[in-house]
């Protein structure tokens, strides 16, 4: 049955991983036990909990302190301090919680507080922390030690740090001020921008936003509203269809005429790094989940004549699915639906005049679980009326590769080129980039080397622009890819243990059962 969800709806307490007297129990846990989980950390988790923890005028008094103190091997005697800082200013030690779960300490919140740990957690222990600390946090986890002294010395040397090896929460506490919080900010995004680090940059960009329009600098590129298609105006900035077809009906008849369609594991991942990446550009995310012939024929019915179309600028959907060499897709009940078709049901006539923009990845279903990690894919792509782009994952023919625990290539890919040039440049560069990256991967299928070259085909009057969202909005998407982040650390925790079970068994069985046990909801 297909599922239609919203982005901005919320899950029913059912999904959430504890429930209200788990969460007093946690709380109780957490008060008597918070010091022994704390001390089992090393010294550069404890920085990283010293520094996420504390507010600027308490960081820039004492951070680079405390950071000395767990150094100099006093880390009991500074986790005692910090969770006393913490109860004082915070009147609460449930970011501590976020903070450990951050920094993915996971075996500590299940061991000393009992909590069950999955991708759902964060719905339970979340906005305790600054948005700014999460971020800048993902940037210092973001780099190795020889990148961040790199950076220090070629393009922070302004910034205090007699010697390299130190840890960059560590450096940007020794030179903090009440006063210089944002532009120390700044001064590190400039320097990832020019060593070319811009998806560390990505996560600091809404507060360099902030710190630009209230220097009155301009954010948005320059637009040719002669050669680009009109910006947004309002929020959302356009509207995205997120098709996700991973499971299909059995067949009716024993003898038919269609291929093999297995499962598609790995696709929500795709999904979830589709919405995070879309919202960072003020996108609207709607997700329609196995939909059958029937259901999305209805829903494009009912988008067409919903007021939601005549605010936006521009509409993108993206499907992912099996497909064949026909140009059709296939839906939950094992109908099939052309690519052309699909077009055609997106059409509205508030649409006339403004970009419309499919990205299909589909796959090939009897191979579909062949190798173990490895599924293939066939995508086709469509003609398409004015104002239209269609990019597919591989050209008319031929295979692409999708990953069980990573998603697909060509998804990983293109929301990797959105999140770095999307707001630079015009989609067709962005395009470019992805192909350009896809062709560089390969890989090994039936002990062949396997590529892989995405196709694009537009009737595109103009250059589409994306625009950054505001700080809010963008926020959510970053928080989406922050999540997914963790959700895929801890499949490669899972499939490193399955591993290491497999090989000391002998018995490969055991992998596939260990790997198919994960799904991400």
């Amino acid at each position: 049955m297909a599922v239609v969800r919203d982005s901005a709806s919320l899950g029913s307490m059912d999904d959430l991983p504890c429930s209200n007297s788990d969460i007093f129990l946690t709380h109780q846990r957490l008060s008597a036990d918070t010091n022994a989980a704390l001390y089992e950390l090393d010294d550069n988790e404890a920085i990283s909990m010293v520094f996420l923890l504390l507010d600027v005028e308490y960081l820039a008094k004492h951070g680079f302190k405390y950071c000395q103190y767990i150094c100099n091997g006093r880390l009991k005697e500074t986790m005692d301090v910090l969770v006393t800082v913490v109860k004082h200013t915070k009147e609460s030690l449930s970011s501590v919680i976020e903070a450990l779960y951050i920094i993915g300490r996971y075996d500590l919140l299940e061991d000393h507080l009992g909590l069950r740990i999955d991708q759902k957690f964060s719905t339970v222990f979340t906005d305790s922390i600054d948005e700014d600390r999460k971020a800048l946090y993902c940037v210092f986890a973001g780099m190795a030690q020889e990148e961040a002294d790199c950076i220090i010395q070629a393009r922070l040397r302004h910034w205090s740090c007699p010697e390299s090896g130190r840890p960059l929460e560590e450096t940007f506490a020794r030179n903090l001020s009440i006063e210089n919080y944002y532009h120390l900010i700044t001064d590190l995004y400039d320097g990832l921008m020019d060593e070319n680090k811009e998806t560390l940059a990505l996560y600091l960009h809404p507060f360099i936003r902030r710190i630009q329009q209230s220097m009155q600098v301009p954010i948005l590129p320059s637009w040719n509203v002669e050669t680009t298609y009109p910006p947004p105006t309002c929020y959302p900035h356009g509207l995205c269809i997120i098709i996700n077809v991973k499971s299909f009906m059995k067949p009716r008849v024993e003898n038919e005429n269609i291929p093999s369609l297995g499962e598609r594991h790995g696709s929500d991942i795709d999904k979830e790094r589709l919405a995070g990446t879309f919202k960072l550009f003020g996108f609207h995310v709607m997700y329609l989940d196995n939909p059958d012939h029937e259901q999305i024929q209805r829903f494009f019915k009912n988008l067409r004549v919903s007021p939601k179309l005549a605010v936006v600028s521009c509409l993108a959907v993206c499907v992912m699915t099996h497909g064949d060499e026909y140009d059709q897709i296939f839906l939950h009940d094992r109908s099939c639906l052309s690519i052309t078709d699909l077009r055609k049901l997106c059409f509205s006539q508030v649409l006339h005049d403004k970009p419309r923009l499919y990205f299909i990845q589909a796959c090939r279903g009897e191979r579909a679980l062949q190798p173990i990690f490895l599924q293939q894919d066939v995508c086709t792509v469509a003609h398409a009326e004015s104002n239209c782009l269609i990019s597919a994952a591989t050209v008319k023919g031929y295979s692409a590769v999708r990953s069980q625990t990573a998603g697909s290539w060509y998804i990983t890919d293109l929301c990797q080129a959105l999140q770095e040039l999307g707001h630079l440049s015009p989609i067709k560069t962005v395009l470019h980039r992805t192909r350009e990256t896809l062709m560089a991967r390969v890989g090994s299928m039936n002990n062949k080397f396997v590529t892989q070259l995405s196709e694009d085909k537009d009737t595109l009057t103009k250059d589409v622009q994306l625009v950054r969202a505001d700080e809010e909005h963008f926020l959510e998407g970053i928080i989406d890819l922050v999540r997914l982040e963790v959700v895929e650390k801890l499949v490669e925790d899972l499939f490193e243990e399955a591993l290491s079970a497999a090989e000391s068994s002998g018995d490969l069985d055991a992998l596939n059962e260990k790997m198919s046990s994960f799904t991400m909801n």
